[in-house]
């Protein structure tokens, strides 16, 4: 209950629009990501960045395939937690990291999609052979912009209620997309509904592609919550369904 109630906390503030909204000071570095919630036994905490930057994250898991989960506006690697605890039970390798100037990070010279590549980087170097991203709406843009970018290429990319614009333009980066990718927003939260159609139409054809507009105003990482309104469960079990086709522990 402690991570719902974590999780309800931020969504308010989790991403009010499309629009940049400036991060927090920075914060001290040598801390550990996750130290303001409960971590699961086994979780790893690490610190990672390059280009002056000091990025805080939270492994879980041992599996060959990694999943990176980025964190929406105003949140840090505990919004991720139950989650990751939930795919590391499944054989994954998972790492949530806080972005540069939340939790523990500090941004130095990366912007929110560098900071997704330089997670997924340190996934790889912890032991994962193929990545998939996850993000929601903060972090679902930085994602979907950081994909085509990443080498080697993500295996799956996850889009959680995210803004076309947040810092980048996911509009720019989806018709590079080349990977499978699945979008998901709530069908009554403001506009995160209407850019999830836009960013699907705009990925090209040729790319496996899925859209699901659910009946909820939840947002974000809410709409993976466990004993949340049933949309929560679509969300839940059709985002499994393309892990397993796609991106398989």
């Amino acid at each position: 209950m402690r991570i719902l109630a974590l999780l309800a906390a931020v969504t308010l503030a989790g991403c009010t629009g499309g629009d940049p909204v400036a991060a927090p000071s920075p914060a001290p570095t040598g801390l550990n990501a996750g130290a303001t919630c409960d971590l699961p036994t086994g979780a790893r905490q690490t610190r990672f960045g390059d280009h002056g930057a000091d990025l805080g994250g939270v492994i879980l898991g041992s599996g060959k395939t990694g999943v990176v989960l980025a964190h929406q506006n105003g949140g840090d690697v505990c919004q991720w937690i139950s989650y990751a605890f939930e795919l590391a039970g499944k054989g994954y390798r998972v790492m949530a990291f806080d972005f540069g100037g939340f939790g523990v990070s500090t941004r130095g010279e990366l912007d929110n999609p560098q900071q997704v590549a330089a997670a997924a980087a340190a996934l790889r170097a912890d032991g994962a052979t193929d990545i998939v991203l996850v993000g929601a709406s903060m972090g679902g843009t930085a994602v979907l912009v950081a994909a085509p970018t990443v080498t080697p290429p993500p295996v799956a990319v996850v889009s959680l209620s995210a803004p076309v614009l947040f810092g980048a333009d996911a509009s720019e980066a989806v018709p590079k997309l080349a990977v499978p990718v699945f979008y998901a927003a709530g069908e009554f939260e403001s506009s995160f509904a209407d850019a999830a159609r836009e960013l699907h139409g705009l990925t090209p054809k040729t790319t496996a592609k899925e859209l699901l507009i659910v009946p909820t105003d939840w947002h974000g990482v809410l709409l993976l919550s466990l004993g949340g309104p049933p949309a929560t469960d679509t969300v839940r079990t059709k985002l499994a369904a393309f892990l397993a086709a796609h991106a398989p522990a």
